[in-house]
């Protein structure tokens, strides 16, 4: 009976301890989202009035949303493609 309490103990913290594991890279993952709104924004703030900072926005808005719905690599590209339209990549 020993052996059963010990396995399930066992069991119990490998499950935990994936758990806690998941959720950790579930915040590098947005981390990723907010460096990059980070970087865009400053990067809007030196652009020059255009169209590609009205394509950049476009880009921005898409990533905010994206990100906002946890898909955060979808996210982060289409932050990159704000920068790389606003020169900055």
């Amino acid at each position: 009976m020993t052996f059963v309490k010990s396995a399930a103990s066992a069991l119990a913290l490998c499950v935990a301890l994936g758990f806690a594991t998941a959720a950790n890279a579930a915040d590098a993952k947005a981390t990723d989202c907010n460096h990059m709104a980070k970087q865009v924004s400053t990067a809007f703030d030196s652009a020059k009035p255009g169209d590609t900072v009205e394509n950049a926005r476009a880009e921005e808005r898409m990533a905010r949303q994206y990100c906002a719905s946890t898909r955060y690599a979808q996210g982060v590209a289409h932050y990159e493609k704000a920068l790389e339209l606003l020169g900055k990549s």
